[in-house]
């Protein structure tokens, strides 16, 4: 009754599935929660000294390439996994040793003390949780019916926003309690009791596997899925919304703080710093009490300058003393991003797979692609909106361009399972997992970056709104492709 090799899958849930469900989706949140809590430091370890030198030319390139070293391992080894699954691999042992060995890894970017050392922490991070994404998606996908993937992917990719939401809080909150952004990540290492979990569990009912004489091979696979129009548009489309998500994503606190917040040496200030620094480091700040307010980029010029190379590993306690009351609070920035974060993607999702179905039930053509498209169009005011308004009026701005950008949370995945074969749905969801990120977030964040060392984060960010009008147009493309790939797939 559970078997079968078609789109549809079983005609009802196999045994084990619910339980599956909760743990894969506990998993998921832990799985965002751990990258997102890097985001949630990124104000403190741009000041952090001796992670980055208050001299470097190009600060912000390096911070995203923390995101995306993470992320390259994780598409490099995504289509490794998928291949082993696609080849009857235990699904809940690949999930117990990826689940350990990330956490392990992020736990470990707490300890660093240099970024070469957070740099390579990040990359382990990549390799456990490639393990994650296109297994737990193809055995979701094989453990229930066909119509009722959209809820079950919907659920599971709540994930997501919520996962990433908390991220930001945690990573905040321990920041801002601690004063230190090293603790944030090691609250990750709670994931190793999610690891031991999935070593007790049994594998879920799944098709048979085929005989290694009759098995498509990667590239075989690939070229079938190049010829599966509503794949390959879904997959731009997801390529070029998640080059907006990951690498906004990333800078979007330390943008409003580097937008916002100002710095002024007062008597105050050095004070507070003569408990916290050698009498002579408080010394050569004494100049720079003039009464003058400093933006960032003037005052981090100015701590460089007197400090000087040799105390660079003091700035960051330097900038905590003296940003003005008015000012943001860098470990407070994310928090707030995070509660948006959390309501507009959640909300976003389920109102995403809510209306998917709903458009389908009534015969709409095409109806996942509608609602993936349809959000993205409607994002692109609300973002550049966002960057212009002021805070707190941005924030408001903030919530309407996550909600638009996450309706296609749902809708998309269902997408990608209904217009393949169960057997390579595995390594479908893996190639989807490997160009997302190669061609989306993985080059987003050091981009953004760079275009921001030169030109400022604002342009950096107009010019990465142009990949929403793009993806919405790919996902529009595909309305009139949908229904007949989806039938196919069920042949």
């Amino acid at each position: 009754m559970h078997a079968g090799t078609d789109s549809a899958g079983p005609k009802e849930p196999v045994p084990g599935a619910r339980s599956a469900l909760a743990l894969l989706l506990i998993i998921n949140l832990f799985n965002y929660i751990d990258r997102q809590v890097l985001s949630a430091v990124l104000p403190l370890l741009l000041l952090d000294g001796t992670i980055i030198d208050p001299n470097d030319p190009d600060p912000n390139f390096k911070l995203g390439l923390l995101t995306s070293a993470f992320l390259i391992t994780y598409m490099v080894f995504s289509p490794l996994f998928g291949w082993l699954d696609g080849r009857g691999a235990r699904r809940w042992v690949i999930l117990g040793i990826g689940v350990v060995f990330w956490s392990l890894a992020s736990g470990a970017s707490g300890l660093a003390t240099g970024y070469a050392m957070l740099l390579a922490t990040r990359c382990l991070v990549g390799i456990g949780e490639a393990a994650y994404a296109p297994v737990a998606s193809a055995m979701l996908s094989d453990a229930y019916p066909a119509n009722q993937r959209g809820k079950v992917l919907a659920i599971f990719n709540l994930a997501v926003p919520v996962g990433s939401a908390l991220g930001f809080g945690i990573g905040g909150v321990i920041a801002l309690l601690t004063g230190d952004w090293r603790p944030a990540f090691w609250f990750t290492l709670s994931g190793l009791l999610l690891g031991a979990w999935c070593f007790a569990k049994r594998e879920l009912p799944r098709p048979p596997v085929q005989p290694p004489t009759d098995r498509p091979s990667y590239w075989a696979v690939l070229g079938r899925l190049s010829q599966v129009r509503s794949f390959a548009l879904c997959c731009a489309g997801m390529t070029a919304i998640t080059f907006v998500t990951g690498g906004v994503g990333v800078w979007v606190p330390a943008y409003f703080f580097q937008r916002e917040a100002r710095f002024e040496v007062t008597p105050a200030a050095l004070a507070k710093l003569e408990g916290d620094l050698p009498a002579a480091d408080v010394n050569k700040l004494r100049p720079l009490a003039d009464g003058t307010e400093r933006a960032y980029p003037e005052m981090r010029k100015a701590v460089a300058a007197a400090l000087g190379e040799g105390e660079k590993r003091r700035a960051e306690k330097v900038f905590l003393a003296t940003v003005t009351p008015a000012s943001p609070n860098p470990a407070g920035l994310p928090i707030i991003f995070g509660g948006i974060l959390v309501i507009g993607g959640l909300t976003a999702t389920a109102a995403g797979a809510w209306l998917g179905e709903r458009l389908r039930t009534r015969g709409t053509r095409g109806a996942y692609f509608l609602v993936c498209g349809g959000g993205a169009a409607l994002a692109l005011p609300f973002f550049l909106a966002m960057l212009f308004a002021p805070l707190p009026l941005a924030w408001v701005f903030t919530f309407l361009t996550i909600f638009c950008l996450f309706l296609y949370t749902g809708p998309g995945n269902v997408i990608l399972a209904n217009v393949v074969r169960s057997d390579v749905r595995g390594t479908a969801f893996a190639i989807n997992v490997l160009v997302i990120h190669a061609l989306g977030d993985v080059i987003s964040p050091p981009l953004i970056g760079t275009v921001g060392d030169r030109y400022g984060l604002q342009t950096a960010f107009v010019l990465t709104s142009v990949m929403i009008a793009v993806g919405a147009v790919l996902w529009l493309w595909g309305v009139k492709f949908l229904d007949a790939d989806t039938a196919r797939a069920e042949e």
